[in-house]
């Protein structure tokens, strides 16, 4: 058979392009290939920094959430700092308190002290939000609230017991003005009341706070809303108080939102029917008992469910009894 040269010369051609190819194409893998590796190289180099970086900062976080806890239960130990630890023994009245604080720190705060030797002072106030700032501006009106500040006390040397006790209304009037909310971006309700041990007569006003609820002897409820607004608003609405008095066998019962309010697994609202439900069934029982007897109908309604905020109750009622000549002595 003949020989074509120039076919060879082709086929050699072709063969050496091939090759030539197949060369450029491992260059090509290995240029690839190193790529490739400095790729990834890079990646876990950045993953590195990035996870140092958020070991860092979860580290931060923790010491920044353990700071926090640690202000949390500060404000904590302070609120429940100002809960009554002793109450005056006044021998023809019964009193109870039930104080239950929620996982957050919240603003309520009640207290009950002598005025002078016949009178005493008493209220309950709740400060909007939580947390540190809620507790803060609740230790700052529990101070002013002391009978030593001059604001439910003033000095009075023409009078004879030396002293003046400033009226219910006049008293809210004051933290009206002292706590404007433009200046501590909180308000709070409250219920402020004059009890005179000797007759049971007490003037009381309500500054946007839960009603009182007053139960008589006889079965009857009274609910006590007069009062204003909340504390904080500059005045928007003159402050009432009204008279009342506390006959033998009656009750008084103040409490904050955090009663009626709760909630339980299913979302429903313990309420105030079944509040005052709870109440009504131990109104001629001791005070002590009706108070507990809430507490144990919230926790039965909640079935193991926690609070959502402060609860906080506070329970007087007078004793049929008959007063004695001596009726104050602290405890």
């Amino acid at each position: 058979m003949p020989s074509f040269p120039f076919r060879d010369r082709r086929r050699s051609a072709l063969n050496a392009t091939g090759c030539v190819q197949e060369i450029l194409q491992c260059r090509a893998m290995l240029h690839d290939n190193r790529l490739q590796n400095r790729f990834l190289k890079d990646l876990v180099t950045k993953y590195s920094v990035a996870q140092r970086k958020l070991t860092d900062l979860n580290r931060q976080l923790s010491e920044r959430q353990e700071r926090m806890d640690e202000d949390l239960r500060a404000a904590a130990g302070i609120q429940k700092s100002l809960l009554p630890v002793t109450l005056p023994r006044i021998s023809n009245l019964d009193i109870a308190w039930r104080f239950l604080p929620s996982e957050t720190i919240g603003g309520d705060v009640f207290n009950i002290f002598m005025l002078d030797e016949h009178h005493l002072g008493i209220y309950m106030l709740d400060v909007s939000g939580h947390g540190v700032p809620a507790a803060l501006v609740t230790v700052s009106v529990s101070q002013m609230l002391l009978p030593h500040t001059g604001l439910v006390v003033r000095k009075n040397p023409t009078s004879t017991s030396g002293c003046n006790i400033t009226s219910p209304r006049e008293v809210m009037e004051l933290l009206d003005r002292e706590y404007p909310l433009e200046r501590f971006d909180k308000f709070f309700s409250m219920i402020y009341i004059v009890l005179d041990v000797r007759d049971g007569g007490f003037a009381i006003c309500n500054a946007g706070h839960m009603p009182a609820l007053l139960f008589r002897s006889d079965g009857g409820i009274e609910k006590l809303k007069k009062g204003g607004t909340v504390i904080g608003l500059g005045g928007m609405v003159p402050f009432e108080q009204q008279e009342e008095t506390l006959y033998k066998g009656d009750k008084l019962l103040l409490y904050t939102d955090g009663v009626t309010d709760f909630m339980n697994s299913r979302l429903e609202r313990f309420g105030k029917d079944r509040f005052t439900h709870a109440a009504r069934s131990f109104h001629h029982r001791p005070m002590e008992e009706m108070v507990n007897g809430i507490h144990v109908a919230m926790t039965a309604f909640g079935d193991g469910f926690p609070i959502q905020d402060d609860v906080s109750i506070l329970g007087i009622s007078r004793k049929k009894g008959s007063l004695t000549t001596d009726p104050l002595s602290q405890i």
